[in-house]
């Protein structure tokens, strides 16, 4: 079988800025009416307004071409489906309320001394923050994935609750969790731990385990991504994969694997990721020195770890 050691629904919660690449939702979601956000609300103080860094997320807003508004009373009176094509940024938590109440997409900011509930996501400032990043808040607000890497025969994108059933299927195969974790919960407990991770994992991180999808057909094949984990009392990137019993031996393995790295490297600017594989899963121990990663010493009696 495919796979690396790694346990693909555990989670833990800290922030990380979030970066990766947009595709057609049309191919990710066929079932899904799409939102697209087109207009910007702004709520803001004249302090926060005069910042640089304010200036400059207004300056990226514009050049993807979306519209600026001020947040005024008329605002509310807009229809259902503009309302849903916007996103807010207010320092009021009466707004914050309001919004969520109107099921709209908000992003806090906290001033000094305040403290805002309840929004999409919360910031204290805008240094290094851009369009994408408000993107996300608003495609977060409506569950829709974000799309990590599209490849010549595979789709790769955050995973959404409808593709548990798909995926649980595979870790049913005979041999799928010869050399890494199963599932131990019952169904029911796996679906709501597979909930939980999409809800907190991917907002914090940004990464995580993602759905790897065959282009042509549609069809879920597997995951694939990067998960946290601690090596030498170290926080670590790690690398994680498994391939539906179908599809394996077909290069779909190398093909996500290696569009996993190059977002590890290129979009989350890793210094560094390892991976961890059974001295008998000859398959990903060929796979991962192909791809020119170096063992640094065996973990336990029959763990290899190795760093790229």
């Amino acid at each position: 079988m495919y796979g690396s050691r790694i346990c693909f629904f555990e989670y833990n919660m800290i922030y990380c800025r979030w970066q990766a690449v947009l595709a057609r939702e049309e191919s990710i979601l066929p079932e899904r009416r799409v939102s697209v956000l087109k207009r910007i609300y702004i709520e803001l103080g004249r302090p926060c307004r005069e910042e640089r860094s304010f200036q400059a997320l207004v300056n990226d807003f514009q050049k993807k071409h979306y519209e600026l508004l001020e947040l005024t009373e008329e605002s509310w009176k807009a229809s259902d489906t503009d309302l849903k094509e916007s996103l807010i940024i207010t320092d009021r938590q009466s707004t914050v309320k309001k919004a969520s109440e109107r099921n709209i997409a908000c992003a806090g900011y906290e001033i000094s001394g305040k403290t805002i509930y309840h929004a999409d996501m919360v910031v204290q400032g805008f240094d290094e923050l851009d369009a994408e990043f408000f993107l996300r808040v608003y495609r977060r607000h409506f569950g829709l994935p974000w799309t990590i890497a599209q490849t010549e025969r595979l789709l790769i994108r955050e995973s959404i609750p409808e593709d548990f059933h798909a995926l649980y299927s595979i870790y049913q195969e005979p041999g799928i969790t010869a050399y890494m974790p199963g599932l131990p919960g019952t169904k029911e407990e796996e679906r709501e731990t597979f909930q939980a991770y999409i809800s907190h994992m991917y907002p914090f991180y940004g990464y995580g385990m993602w759905t790897v999808i065959e282009g042509s057909s549609g069809k879920i094949i597997g995951r694939a991504g990067l998960e946290n984990a601690e090596y030498q009392g170290e926080s670590i990137l790690e690398l994680g994969y498994m391939i539906s019993r179908e599809y394996q031996r077909q290069g779909y393995g190398m093909e996500s694997v290696r569009a996993i790295l190059h977002y590890g490297f290129a979009e989350l600017g890793a210094e560094k990721i390892y991976a961890r594989i059974h001295e008998n899963n000859r398959e990903s121990l060929r796979l991962i020195e192909k791809l020119s990663f170096q063992e640094i010493r065996r973990d336990q009696k029959e763990i290899r770890v190795f760093c790229r």
